[in-house]
C-alpha cells in the first residue's frame, strides 16, 4: 500500500514537526471540550501514526488502542511508550478499509488527519461506530474543504477537504446522533508561489445511539 510506504519512511521524523504538534494538541483539546471523557473508557485512535493525538488523549482516559496501517508509525509510538514507561496503550497494524476489527465495546473512537486520505470514509465510520458500545462517542478531525495546494500532487490523498454538512450526513448514516461539526484548528502553509496560506481544520463528534 504506497500510502502506508510513504508513511513508513517518514516516520522517524514525523513529531518533528511544529505544526503536527500544535494540531494534535487543538485536536485533543477540542475532544476534552466536545466529549464528557472518563477516566475508566476504553478508546480507540484510528489512523494514530506516532501517537501524537493517542499520548495527547492518553492521560484522560483508561486505554488506548492505537490502530494504523502504518508498521514504522507504529513502531515509532512504541518506542515512545516504552521510553515513557506507558503501559495503558497498545498498537495494532490495522486498516479498517480492509477488513474490521475483532473488538468492541469501546467507549471513543477517535480519528485526526486520517480521512482524507481513505477511499471510502462512510465504510469507516460504519466500522468505526460497530467498535462503540450503544451510547460511545465519536470524535473525527480532518480538513475543511481546499483546492488540493494542502498536499499538492500525491496518489495517497482521496479527498481535498470535506463539506461540514457532508461529513454530518455521513456520521447520522453510521447511526450517530447528536452530530455536530465545527472549525477548530488554522494550518498555515508555505506556498510555492509566496507567503502562507491557512487550511481550516474541522472536528466532527457524534454519539452512538443508544439501544
Amino acid at each position: 500500500m504506497r500510502t502506508a510506504s510513504r508513511f513508513d519512511e517518514s516516520a522517524a521524523q514525523w513529531d518533528a514537526s511544529p505544526a503536527r504538534v500544535e494540531l494534535a494538541r487543538a485536536v485533543g483539546a477540542a475532544i476534552a471540550r466536545a466529549v464528557p471523557l472518563q477516566p475508566d473508557w476504553r478508546a480507540v485512535d484510528y489512523g494514530a501514526g506516532t501517537g501524537l493525538l493517542t499520548l495527547n488523549l492518553q492521560p484522560r482516559v483508561g486505554s488506548v488502542v492505537a490502530l494504523d496501517s502504518s508498521r514504522g508509525m507504529l513502531e515509532q509510538l512504541g518506542k515512545q511508550l516504552e521510553a515513557a514507561g506507558i503501559n495503558n496503550v497498545r498498537t495494532s497494524f490495522w486498516n479498517l478499509e480492509e477488513q474490521p476489527f475483532p473488538e468492541a465495546g469501546f467507549d471513543l473512537a477517535v480519528s485526526s488527519m486520517t480521512m482524507h486520505h481513505l477511499r471510502d470514509v462512510p465504510l469507516v465510520l460504519r466500522r468505526l461506530a460497530a467498535l462503540l458500545k450503544p451510547g460511545g462517542w465519536l470524535a473525527a478531525a480532518d480538513l475543511e474543504t481546499e483546492d488540493g495546494s494542502f498536499h499538492g500532487e500525491r496518489d495517497d490523498v482521496f479527498h481535498h477537504g470535506f463539506e461540514h454538512r457532508k461529513i454530518a450526513d455521513w456520521l447520522e448514516a453510521a447511526g450517530f446522533t447528536l452530530v455536530s461539526v465545527k472549525s477548530i484548528h488554522s494550518i498555515s502553509k508555505p506556498m510555492s508561489s509566496g507567503g502562507t496560506r491557512a487550511y481550516g481544520v474541522f472536528l466532527a463528534v457524534g454519539q452512538k445511539e443508544r439501544a
